[in-house]
């Protein structure tokens, strides 16, 4: 997604994602013009953080990276070297590098004109000594807001939730219907409560809900919850 949208803007950056490990504690991002004027970027690190909310990001000085200003002629690829300034832990430390556009000076007599300036963010994931991938799923509430699952990530490494399915099985296991919404990460230690609508016209013919966790890793987490009461909420 992120890559889409820098191309879309005429900005090519590649990787879309940084890992940095005691191994290999350095890399190269590279940033292509695609467009067809020269452009200014800026580039910035903060800490991530996730809640119900969204990121949360900070200062931070454990990443290093030069250089923090570049212009680019149409066409031209440069390089920005990224490294971790901090020693490596045993929790997966997580940040985001923004690269934004910066305006382009008027011209003397032209036209003033709106444009929407790039700024794309990469994940940059610098592990920890030893990893221990470790998830696990809440029971199902259900409300008259749909059911609802916390997805809490008990290891030390972020994982991605690709989708939330929800499913609801009338009497005798007829499927009365599937739902669905995006997942997103859940960094080491946190956590990620999903919420999914259950169909008014079908909610009082329920009785079983299968909540379906998948991952990037096409790994699937399920768990049921029985409704003989029907599953319309409170």
């Amino acid at each position: 997604m992120l890559l889409a949208l820098a191309l879309a803007a005429g900005l090519n950056v590649s990787p879309v994602q940084i890992w940095l490990s005691p191994d290999s504690s350095k890399t190269l991002l590279t940033l292509r013009n695609d467009g067809d004027a020269e452009a200014r970027y800026q580039i910035s690190v903060n800490t991530w953080d996730e809640d119900q909310g969204g990121m949360k990001l900070g200062a931070t000085e454990a990443i290093v990276f030069f250089p923090t200003l570049l212009q680019l002629k149409p066409g031209e690829t440069k390089n920005v070297r990224v490294g971790s300034a901090a020693p490596f832990g045993p929790v997966e430390r997580t940040y985001r590098l923004f690269v934004e556009e910066l305006p382009s000076a008027p011209k003397a007599g032209g036209k003033s004109e709106v444009r929407v300036l790039t700024r794309v963010g990469i994940p940059i994931f610098v592990a920890p000594v030893r990893a221990l991938e470790e998830r696990k799923l809440s029971p199902v509430s259900v409300d008259k807001a749909g059911a609802s699952i916390e997805v809490e990530n008990t290891g030390n490494l972020h994982f991605r939730v690709d989708s939330v399915k929800l499913e609801g099985y009338a009497q005798g296991g007829a499927k009365l219907f599937e739902r669905a919404v995006q997942g997103w990460y859940v960094l080491a230690g946190g956590h990620k409560r999903y919420q999914v609508e259950v169909p008014r016209a079908e909610c009082a013919r329920v009785r079983k809900l299968v909540v379906s966790v998948k991952t990037e890793k096409d790994e699937i987490l399920k768990q049921p919850l029985e409704t003989p009461s029907g599953a319309c909420g409170t």
